[in-house]
């Protein structure tokens, strides 16, 4: 959809000024994702051409992102550790 159907739409919607095709990313952990969503983060912030209100909502859809990715890192964290744990406790 281009900007103006959207706008005729009553859709805000972050489209980037400037669209450069980026390089492919392996997503394979949770920190892999914090990466990539720190790196679009910064580049939405960066883009001044972009309505402020739209770069706001984009930053707060990669927070929330961000957040859940940082839950994930957590709780794989505590699941190898309870792993662990069990590990050492099963007899020979």
């Amino acid at each position: 959809m281009t900007r103006g159907r959207l706008a005729r739409l009553g859709r805000a919607v972050f489209l980037p000024t400037t669209c450069t095709a980026a390089a492919p990313v392996r997503l394979r952990s949770p920190a892999d994702v914090l990466a990539l969503l720190e790196a679009e983060t910064a580049r939405v912030r960066a883009d001044s051409a972009a309505d402020p209100v739209a770069r706001a909502r984009a930053v707060g859809t990669l927070a929330r992102v961000a957040l859940s990715a940082i839950e994930a890192d957590q709780m794989a964290a505590r699941v190898a550790a309870l792993e662990a744990v069990l590990a050492r406790r099963r007899p020979a």
